[in-house]
């Protein structure tokens, strides 16, 4: 074989790559295995996204990259497009299961069953990962970090090993950011509030488990709540910690190599350890049918009034379709509410009309800049930065110059709800 050819497979011949960065696990998990592991676990593969994304065919312009290994063809990138393939053509043995995607017309990919792959030296494979995953920024920092110490023998960095003793990262995937790497969960900060990394060996404490599991989830509290962010209390952990758990004054210390000290146990933050290590037997539904892409929680007041009754109104009235025009128009009426209470402290904006035009603009800057922060929805991204036109298309929503089709208003909400949520989130 060349160290790179196309090569006809068999989707049925192709096997998912179990030490995929996205998701290690088991080796000894079957393809089946994997993918019920991946529709359980939507955060890490988001299958059902892709799925619909990908419409009523397979996009041929990026190949799957496979290695030739022991036998068997590895899909060494791709595996999310091949899982998707592979649970369409065998979707009877995943529904007897309870394992269930939503999708369209998928008549072709259900037909596709040979597929043209990239198929090279596993050494050719890895340096393609690398150059899309890690040189582009696609991967996040667990799984670039897990990338570079398996598959390139880089060290395992701290926020590896952190990971590996308490399972945080994983069972609450928001965290997986670079600024909470970097800016959060750094070795002074940690030290500050009592733990302490020893080169291959990883990190102590003087706290009792229980105590570690207390300041871990007061710690996702914060980061949660933006308590801590890349513009508040940026780079610092222990002050904003104690001021928003003021409780923990009575333990929390740094730490003190005259006191007893504890190595961190695996799984600290204990409510998802049996999802974390076997597949769920139970089918997740993910709503990807709900205005607004489903419930918001919002802080009291005028934009809060109106976002609930417009879900009122449409869940009231859903099954009658023309009650969509009013949702359409809605949509744009939420925006202007909301930009009106935002510059509610500048009385020359407030005097302009249709201001939701400039809150747009302000959200495309102050969302993008923060994007590493949040994990706003795909056409958000690419709206924002491409500075693509919702302003039009909420125009014609409002002026009744457009036809109203249900899944287009579904994903104008679905924007809106999260720059309405980055403004105005509990």
């Amino acid at each position: 074989m060349n160290k790179q050819e196309i090569k006809h497979i068999k989707v049925e011949h192709l096997n998912l790559w179990s030490e995929n960065p996205r998701d290690p696990i088991d080796v000894n998990l079957s393809d089946f295995e994997i993918i019920e592991r991946a529709i359980n676990d939507d955060k890490k593969w988001n299958l059902q996204k892709l799925i619909l994304d990908m419409g009523s065919y397979y996009d041929l312009s990026e190949l799957p990259t496979v290695v030739l290994k022991d036998g068997k063809f590895i899909v060494y990138d791709g595996n999310r497009r091949i899982a998707i393939l592979k649970y369409l053509q065998n979707e009877k043995e995943y529904l007897e299961q309870g394992i269930k995607l939503k999708y369209k017309n998928v008549d072709e990919l259900v037909s596709l069953k040979e597929i043209p792959c990239n198929l090279c030296e596993s050494s050719i494979a890895l340096n393609n990962i690398e150059r899309k995953h890690i040189d582009d920024g696609t991967w996040k920092p667990l799984e670039r970090d897990y990338f570079l110490h398996i598959h390139r023998g880089q060290q395992k960095s701290d926020f590896l090993w952190f990971e590996e003793q308490t399972g945080l990262i994983s069972q609450n995937h928001h965290l997986n950011q670079r600024f909470v790497k970097e800016e959060v969960l750094n070795n002074d900060n940690l030290k500050a509030i009592g733990f302490k990394f020893e080169p291959n060996k990883g990190f102590i404490s003087n706290y009792t488990e229980e105590q570690s599991s207390t300041i871990f989830k007061e710690i996702d509290k914060a980061i949660t709540s933006k308590k801590i962010s890349t513009r508040k209390n940026r780079g610092k952990l222990l002050e904003p910690l104690l001021e928003n758990e003021p409780k923990l004054k009575d333990f929390v210390a740094p730490y003190d190599k005259n006191k007893k000290s504890y190595p961190l146990k695996a799984h600290v933050v204990k409510e998802n350890d049996e999802a974390s290590k076997t597949p769920r037997k139970t089918p997740i539904t993910k709503p990807i049918d709900l205005l607004f892409g489903g419930t918001l929680e919002l802080k009291k007041g005028k934009v809060n009034d109106l976002y609930r009754a417009i879900v009122l109104i449409y869940d009231n009235h859903r099954k009658d379709k023309t009650v969509l025009p009013i949702i359409g128009m809605s949509l744009r009426l939420l925006l202007e509410v909301a930009a009106r209470v935002h510059y509610n402290d500048d009385p020359e904006i407030s005097k302009s009309d249709q201001i939701y035009k400039k809150f747009l603009k302000q959200a495309g800057t102050d969302m993008i800049l923060e994007q590493n922060e949040i994990n706003f929805f795909s056409l958000t991204k690419s709206w924002l930065a491409k500075n693509s036109d919702i302003e039009g298309l909420l125009g014609k929503f409002a002026h009744g110059n457009l036809l109203t089709i249900e899944n287009d208003i579904l994903e104008s909400s679905k924007v809106i709800a999260d720059i309405i949520k980055f403004y105005f989130s509990k």
